[in-house]
């Protein structure tokens, strides 16, 4: 074990001597690393403060802070492009080049200076695929296309950014077009890219009244493949592929391919190409319609034509049916005519004879008749006579016990036998419900009437 040394160093010796070490041993050399960002914060001078850790089953096995001066930021940038500000966000996995740096005040800290975008491409790309990979095992990638589209779509809910150029030829597109058609397009604006787009696109996605709707489209132009690298969102597609009616995607990328553009019923490489797809589709249906309006016409006339060759026949046949039925109808009326004449000499003399017969049969037994039936009469006004004093006794006696059942039943005679009634106004009271506490009732006795007002009512149990 060596010994310590004798000497005591101020604390900016030391750090100077540290410094002077790292300095002798590193210089300016530059490091490729691969890190994650576990802080980031940019200042408003520029400068971008970053904390980079290395991590294994979520225990952090190195962490060291870095910085990229604004200087070297603006370099970065002329060199990659603005897509850079997309990596650099808390939770990003990035390949380096780095200096070390030792400070007497600030300590160690790691200055990068430049970034390669290949390694961060190639970690898009995988995860990319392996979110293709899983939508598809679930089905997902065809649930959209399962669904049966319109003939037309007319009315349209279009996410995009209001201020983007894509959406403003798109919808100048469908109102410009040459057939005069007229398409309802409702903006539902959203971020296109960045940190959270993906997010914000699937919830609004689910703020849409579908039932309003034919269709709906996202729209944007065209980007390199960190710009869009938002529709790669496995979340998003998934939201895509559960909505009840079909989505179209027209995002301006004819080289590349997004996981969005394969969840949704169908992918255009740009926005003008989705609004002729559209446009198209309606002058299809036109002509379709003018197809099946051109048939109908042609059947009709068809139709028309072989009804006059039926009118035509008909009409000759009823030309000539007219006279063939006269001509048989007046043999028919001669025929029954001459039947006619014979049947009613036949029934005359029939007739004749039979009067002759009931003339002399009455001659001979009229008187008889006659005096049976004035016996009858007589038997009959007998009958009636005893029939009548017999009724009229059996009434008699039944109004007699109708009278003194009459009497027995008169409220006077109830009333004598000590019963009352009771009214409330002109009701006769039967029950004691509907009845309170303070109401006047009126008894009825045999031989007067009291008022009275209930006190307290006692039902019966």
């Amino acid at each position: 074990m060596s010994q310590p040394d004798s000497k005591v160093y101020t604390l900016l010796a030391l750090s100077q001597s540290i410094r002077n070490l790292i300095q002798e041993k590193i210089g300016n050399r530059l490091f490729g690393l691969k890190a994650e960002i576990a802080q980031i914060k940019q200042a408003a001078s520029g400068h971008w403060y970053l904390e980079l850790v290395q991590e294994r089953d979520g225990n952090r096995l190195a962490s060291i802070q870095a910085v990229i001066w604004a200087l070297d930021y603006e370099q970065i940038l002329a060199k990659h492009g603005p897509e850079v500000s997309q990596l650099l966000k808390a939770g990003q996995e990035l390949v380096m080049q780095v200096q070390v740096d030792y400070h007497p005040v600030y300590g160690l800290k790691l200055l990068i200076k430049d970034l390669d975008l290949s390694f961060m491409l190639g970690e898009l790309e995988k995860r990319k695929r392996q979110t293709l990979e899983r939508l598809k095992v679930e089905g997902l990638l065809d649930q959209q296309k399962e669904l049966s589209p319109k003939m037309v779509f007319q009315n349209i809910a279009v996410l995009s950014s209001a201020e983007a150029a894509a959406y403003q030829d798109f919808v100048q597109h469908l109102k410009e077009n040459e057939f005069g058609y007229r398409l309802q397009t409702d903006l539902y604006p959203v971020p296109v890219q960045g940190s959270g787009a993906a997010s914000q696109i699937s919830a609004r996605l689910k703020q849409i009244p579908y039932e309003h709707y034919d269709l709906i489209v996202l729209i944007r132009g065209g980007g390199s493949k960190l710009d869009l690298d938002a529709f790669n969102d496995e979340e998003l597609c998934r939201t895509v592929a559960e909505i009840p009616i079909p989505v179209h995607t027209g995002i301006g990328h004819e080289s590349d391919w997004t996981v969005i553009d394969l969840t949704a019923q169908k992918a255009h490489k740009t926005p003008t190409a989705l609004a002729d797809y559209l446009l198209d589709k309606m002058a299809a249906f036109e002509g379709d319609l003018q197809q099946l309006a051109e048939l109908l016409q042609h059947k009709c006339k068809d139709l028309i034509k072989l009804e006059d060759q039926i009118l035509l026949s008909f009409r000759e046949k009823l030309q000539l049916l007219p006279l063939s039925q006269i001509r048989r109808q007046r043999g028919e009326i001669h025929l029954s005519g001459g039947a006619l004449v014979r049947l009613s000499a036949q029934g005359l003399r029939e007739n004749e004879r039979i009067l002759e017969r009931y003339q002399s049969q009455l001659k001979e037994q009229a008187p008889a008749l006659i005096r049976r039936q004035r016996e009858k009469l007589q038997d009959l006004n007998l009958q009636l006579s005893r029939d009548g004093e017999q009724q009229l006794q059996r009434i008699q006696k039944d109004l007699l016990n109708l009278s003194e059942r009459l009497d027995l039943l008169r409220p006077e005679r109830t009333l004598e036998r000590g019963y009352s009634i009771t009214r409330k106004g002109t009701k006769s009271l039967k029950t004691v419900e509907g009845l309170i506490e303070g109401d006047l009732l009126q008894t009825q006795l045999h031989d007067g009437q009291l008022e009275s007002k209930i006190v307290k009512i006692l039902k019966n149990e």
